[in-house]
């Protein structure tokens, strides 16, 4: 019944009262629309697609063009556009259809990935377009702009190619299909540096995961590090741009050479870049098996609490690193943090 309920034209409320008895059902027959007046619909509906069945129905009153129930217009606008697009289908209008092989990596240097996103500083958006070998998420280029454009996604490609002694990657770049990347401008850029571009299918970003974790890991790093540069108040007189582009350049060597990944076997990507990745995995190793055989523990000196407040330096915090720092700790830590660089702290 509630299968029937669903497929049928008729109201819910109407249904019910027929199936108790309330009311009996009476056989109608199919009202038949003049002929001229779904010619006038049909016209309507070239003139104006973008109208459902009551304005439609609205117009054709307003303008005298006969009478169409709602229902009726909706039918004739799905043949409408039925007709469309096998006309359109039949012309062959449409773009061919590429066929996307997501391929993986089996070295550095194979494939690199781009992409752009937001960082909000004190209420003020920023983009920053990053540029990764996608084996190791190793950061070949990134660049802060106040907007998207093609300078902002040029200078992370130069960046890349001058680390690279020029040359691109040896299988090809990958990339959304954001406008800065389907410009022309980048297009002659990577035709000059003969670098092969490939864009992921539309509304599939997962295609392109490793620069989207890389960006997500990056936020996570930039915000610790700006609330760190703004308690020494560093570069206080400068504009903002020039302070969160000293953030974005601190973050990136933190990345590339401090922080470690468990992908890699615990090694940092500028390991993997450099080819020392087999010889800091032994190094890692030895260390590990000679701390895990320690067996004389010297005793503590100080309370347990004492030692973690003097080694977390609260004290010492700002109200925006201490905030920033707490937030990690709560569910959707970026949009908090966000949120209390628009509000303000303290």
């Amino acid at each position: 019944m509630d299968r029937i309920i669903n497929e049928c034209e008729f109201s819910r409320s109407q249904l019910y009262e027929w199936r108790r008895g309330i009311r009996p059902r009476k056989e109608r027959g199919c009202k038949i629309v003049p002929q001229d007046t779904v010619e006038n619909a049909v016209d309507v509906i070239m003139t104006y697609p973008h109208m459902g069945g009551r304005k439609g129905q609205a117009y054709m009153i307003y303008h005298r063009l006969g009478y169409i129930s709602m229902n009726g217009y909706n039918r004739v606008k799905k043949s409408v556009k039925r007709l469309l697009f096998q006309e359109v289908s039949t012309r062959r209008l449409l773009p061919e259809r590429t066929q996307y092989e997501h391929v993986k990596p089996d070295k550095t240097g194979q494939i690199w990935a781009e992409d752009f996103t937001d960082l909000k500083v004190y209420g003020h958006t920023f983009k920053l377009s990053l540029l990764i070998d996608v084996l190791g998420q190793y950061i070949l280029g990134a660049a802060v702009s106040r907007s998207a454009n093609a300078s902002l996604v040029e200078e992370p490609v130069l960046q890349a190619l001058a680390a690279n002694n020029g040359k691109g990657p040896e299988e090809f770049l990958i990339s959304d299909n954001g406008t800065p990347y389907v410009s022309d401008e980048h297009g002659r850029l990577l035709e000059k540096a003969d670098i092969v571009h490939k864009r992921i299918p539309a509304c599939v970003p997962q295609y392109n995961g490793s620069v989207e974790c890389g960006i997500k890991e990056f936020k996570n790093v930039f915000l610790n590090v700006w609330a760190k540069q703004e308690q020494k108040e560093a570069d206080k007189e400068k504009n903002l741009l020039p302070r969160v582009d000293a953030a974005v350049r601190e973050t990136v060597g933190l990345l590339n050479k401090e922080i470690p990944k468990p992908s890699l076997n615990g090694v940092t990507p500028a390991d993997l870049h450099r080819g020392v990745s087999s010889v800091k995995i032994e190094a890692n190793r030895q260390y590990q098996e000679h701390e895990q055989g320690k067996e004389d523990v010297p005793p503590w000196k100080r309370n347990y609490w004492d030692v973690l407040k003097e080694v977390m330096g609260l004290k010492q915090m700002s109200a925006l690193e201490l905030m920033t720092k707490f937030c990690f700790f709560c569910p959707r830590p970026l949009r908090r943090i966000a949120k209390l660089e628009l509000e303000g702290v303290g």
